[in-house]
């Protein structure tokens, strides 16, 4: 088996920035750009199996954590061949923490396709993030190769308002169907006056949450 690493190509900098854009998602819950708390943000060299596989004929590639991980994305990360370095003890790590493998390759190769042709430990770049949010504690990674993030949960945007809004202006408009069939067609109007105030009204939460940032 051969040892690798990839270096970071996201620096320190590079990565709070991604972090802060990832915590502005439409996506996440109000304000989570602004209330979240950063309790840590480590470098570490995660370790991941690198096998490949003679499948029908063609190679493919398996990466496989080599220690538990609540992190969704870590079967999915992406290692060049060409970034990838040989690992020993000469190598100058600095302060990034090295993490152990505590799961064997063996446990991994009965459940993988093909042949084996090659296969590797290979130590990725990632950035580990701990930070709470109305009280509870959340964790995310950031890929520091490919600047990607991964996360299992975090908090997100309530769907309770723009439920409200749909509500009314479906109602809106069934108010106008009935009453255009049963009293006059010109009620019919009612339809497009429920759907146009829905709009109005879910560009008006949008626009007050964009405010809420700004004076944040």
């Amino acid at each position: 088996m051969f040892y690798y690493l990839t270096p970071f190509i996201v620096d320190d900098a590079q990565a709070q920035q991604i972090f802060s854009r990832w915590l502005s998602n439409p996506s996440m819950a109000k304000n989570l750009d602004i209330k979240a708390e950063i309790k840590s943000f480590k470098k570490i060299l995660f370790p991941v199996y690198r096998f490949v596989r003679m499948v029908d004929g063609q190679e493919e590639l398996f990466i496989r954590p080599a220690r538990g991980t609540l992190i969704q994305g870590m079967q999915d990360l992406v290692i060049h061949p060409g970034t990838m370095k040989i690992f020993d003890s000469t190598v100058d790590i600095g302060d990034t923490l090295r993490l152990d493998p505590e799961i064997t390759m063996d446990s991994y190769l009965p459940n993988l396709s093909g042949e084996g042709v090659e296969q590797s430990l290979v130590y990725v770049p990632l950035y580990e993030i701990e930070y709470t949010f109305d009280d509870e504690n959340w964790h995310a990674v950031i890929d520091g190769s490919s600047g990607a993030v991964h996360a299992s949960t975090y908090p997100m945007r309530s769907s309770l308002p723009f439920g409200i809004v749909f509500i009314i202006g479906f109602m809106a408009g069934l108010v106008g169907l009935i009453l255009g069939i049963y009293v006059h067609w010109i009620l019919y109007g009612f339809i497009p006056v429920g759907i146009a105030g829905a709009w109005i009204m879910a560009n008006s939460i949008i626009s007050k949450d964009d405010i809420a940032r700004a004076e944040g």
